[in-house]
């Protein structure tokens, strides 16, 4: 391999490895807005079935039906 090939190959792992150092960046931000995502939805759901149980609890006291 001659000097000049071997240069070339140099620069191309330089490039090559800022892609993956900003690959790296891009998939620990997607990861963290998952994570960040998920603890929304799964508050959303917790405010939804909050929700749910008291139009219930409403609805059975307007049918005339015991507390539970």
């Amino acid at each position: 391999m001659s000097d000049r090939q071997t240069q070339t190959d140099r620069e191309w792992l330089i490039f090559i490895e800022r892609d993956i150092d900003a690959l790296d960046r891009q998939i620990y931000h997607a990861r963290w807005t998952i994570t960040q995502s998920k603890t929304a939805l799964e508050r959303l759901c917790a405010a939804r079935d909050s929700l749910f149980a008291q139009a219930q609890e409403i609805l059975d006291r307007l049918d005339g039906k015991p507390s539970a």
